[in-house]
């Protein structure tokens, strides 16, 4: 079940599905139904506000269980057909590249990869907990990149670092960028460089 008003697009934020997607990412939706979908697919879900993206990772006659790549758990909230969502089918990245988004097989074995690399991020973090007063010595990722569609990206030189929503919720684009560098506290009230979509149209002049 669809519902009236629910989108066809939205802008990816938050940390749960980071890995599939990248915030400031945009999702494009499609009808579809409980029914005929699969463990392993990502579905948006309007049950709640905000509403939220994750991955069916359980499934039956009489309903779905989701889940979010990153998280330690499943959703408390269990998927009936009368659920009102939407599959996510492709991503477009930050870049402007339009990508199919994984379902089935493919998906879970997606989920499995991220549950796997969310368990070493956690290690990782109680070993370098002892390295946190270094923090300072980070290089600072300056460059900034603002897209149309409002969201930004910032680089240190030709590195991707991290990026932000059009919402200002930011994520680093992979755990170890953390350890490296650091963004602006805050984004600054101008671009530093020129969007991907400007660098283009100027191509084509």
């Amino acid at each position: 079940m669809n519902g009236p008003g629910t989108p066809k697009e939205a802008h990816y934020t938050g940390n749960s599905m980071r890995g599939a997607f990248v915030p400031g990412e945009i999702l494009f939706l499609a009808e579809t139904a409980l029914e005929t979908l699969q463990i392993g697919d990502v579905v948006a879900i309007f049950e709640r506000t905000p509403y939220y993206v994750h991955r069916i990772v359980e499934k039956d006659a009489s309903g779905a269980v989701t889940m979010g790549d990153n998280n330690d758990r499943p959703d408390s909230l269990r998927l009936t057909p009368d659920s009102r969502l939407k599959l996510v089918v492709r991503a477009r990245s930050l870049n402007g590249t339009v990508r199919p988004v994984p379902g089935g097989d493919a998906g879970m074995e997606m989920f499995r990869r991220q549950q796997r690399r969310r368990k070493m991020r956690r290690i990782a973090g109680c070993l370098l907990r002892p390295f946190k007063p270094l923090k300072f010595l980070r290089l600072p990722a300056n460059t900034e990149t603002r897209f149309r569609d409002g969201t930004v990206q910032w680089s240190f030189g030709r590195i991707p670092v991290a990026a932000g929503a059009p919402d200002g919720k930011r994520m680093y684009l992979h755990w170890s960028k953390r350890l490296f560098f650091r963004i602006p506290k805050q984004a600054s009230g101008s671009a530093s460089g020129q969007s991907a979509q400007e660098k283009q149209a100027e191509g084509g002049k």
